[in-house]
């Protein structure tokens, strides 16, 4: 009995350190060695907790083979976009899926988005390729898109993916979890995209297709009647009246150039920002047009996260369609920001350049209050601190604006490195200098 024992707790102990062996091996065999695409991989052995750093590649290799689907079933990972449930063996092959989901993306803001679910299906087809579906969403509402990867020898990853068409309604609902709307907005349309990125260091590129696109139940056509805030009011009543002259022209000049041809939204300009904040290190761009930026005055406010750009995008379709072209850009500049708490053309006009009709500002001076736009305080302070104008940045509002003629606009360009509006002239708490003559 006693030599049984023995025998048993020897042949105990050499399966145990095999399986330690065999548990070392493994992570050895996931060390990232020279690979530049890892992951942090947490696990349990004998009851302790053990860290290190693994190899995404060989991850998927050991996680798609047939002999560790019963190992690897029924598993759960915890990561920053939440739990994980693993499922082997299935039709699709490794089936993730985690509900509730978060992503964060830079290009979008430090906020998270929300996702009730995403579950990623992982085929593999042999020699380090791969396909598979991913699915967002829940019934009724989800997106499916059919992906294919292939790992090359540098352990980086070519993906290319595919969205069919899709009703825009689907889209809304699966992205919108969070939104004040989500259960009133009535979405026509739909979209359709590819995609392709190298992971993980490569930018995602992507091809976006709109079909139809319209809203409804958002009622902006409250803005019609809509007065000026107090805040925005200089001295005159809370109606709000057209502008005509420079002003409007460079306004759009400088913020919006296609604004007379886009419903809405500009496809071409948002692709092209999306590229561009996939840069590493990339200031970030934005691709607002006019309409989304009165949809973010009026409605949504300018907090950056995923959800504020897709409200924003949801008020300015149904905008173009309630109010007009030209009851956008009557709103917009009405309550327009421009710098040291001034809102709206009209007071911008007597505060910054101390002229009573905004209508009468000549093109220097529309330009350069056109060019503070995109930050009033931030550009307007750099300029009072400078005791100058930025005059390549005007020069390029200048050159831009429509209609003007050549010789208008040369005349223009030759002025404006002489020109110095009262704002930048005057103590930064003073009032504003009254004009001895009119802007140029």
């Amino acid at each position: 009995m006693r030599r049984g024992l023995i025998v048993l707790l020897l042949a105990l102990a050499t399966l145990g350190a095999v399986a330690a062996t065999a548990v070392l091996a493994t992570l050895a065999t996931l060390a990232p060695g020279t690979a530049l695409w890892t992951l942090p991989l947490r696990v349990s052995i004998f009851g302790r907790p053990f860290e290190r750093s693994a190899s995404v590649p060989v991850l998927l290799r050991l996680a798609t083979h047939p002999l560790a689907a019963h190992v690897v079933d029924g598993r759960h990972l915890d990561t920053v976009h939440g739990r994980w449930q693993l499922a082997a063996g299935t039709a699709e092959g490794l089936v993730a899926t985690c509900a509730p989901c978060q992503v964060t993306l830079a290009a979008l803001g430090p906020a998270p988005l929300r996702l009730d679910r995403v579950q990623l299906a992982i085929h593999a087809d042999g020699a380090d390729q791969y396909h598979g579906t991913l699915r967002l969403g829940t019934s009724p509402h989800t997106l499916a898109l059919r992906w294919r990867g292939r790992i090359d020898r540098s352990g980086r990853m070519q993906l290319d993916a595919a969205l069919a068409a899709t009703p825009l309604q689907d889209v809304v609902q699966v992205f919108g979890t969070t939104l004040p709307e989500r259960a009133s907005v009535q979405v026509e349309g739909s979209l359709s995209l590819t995609l392709s990125a190298r992971l993980p260091d490569g930018s995602w590129r992507v091809q976006p297709g709109l079909n139809g696109f319209a809203v409804h139940g958002l009622g902006t056509e409250r803005l019609l009647d809509l007065q000026r805030p107090a805040a925005c009011r200089d001295g005159s009543d809370a109606g709000i009246t057209t502008l005509g002259g420079w002003l409007p022209r460079a306004v759009v000049a400088a913020e919006d150039q296609r604004f007379f041809d886009h419903p809405g939204y500009d496809l071409a300009a948002l692709t092209e920002a999306w590229q561009h904040n996939q840069q590493p290190g990339a200031a970030l761009a934005g691709a607002s047009t006019l309409t989304q930026q009165l949809a973010k005055l009026a409605f949504t406010g300018d907090d950056r996260s995923a959800a504020r750009k897709l409200r924003e995008l949801l008020y300015a379709v149904e905008m173009e369609r309630t109010l007009g072209k030209a009851r956008i850009l009557q709103l917009y500049l009405a309550l327009a920001p421009w710098g040291e708490g001034v809102c709206g053309a009209e007071r911008a006009v007597r505060v910054h350049l101390g002229q009573r009709d905004a209508s009468a500002v000549g093109p220097v001076a529309a330009a350069w209050l056109a060019s503070l736009l995109p930050q009033p305080d931030v550009l307007l302070r750099a300029e009072q601190q400078r005791g100058e104008v930025d005059a390549e940045r005007v020069a390029r509002v200048i050159e831009a604006l429509r209609p003007m003629s050549k010789e208008r606009r040369e005349k223009a360009l030759a002025v404006m490195p002489f020109w110095t509006p009262p704002a930048l002239a005057r103590p930064r708490a003073g009032p504003p200098a009254p004009a001895s003559a009119a802007a140029p």
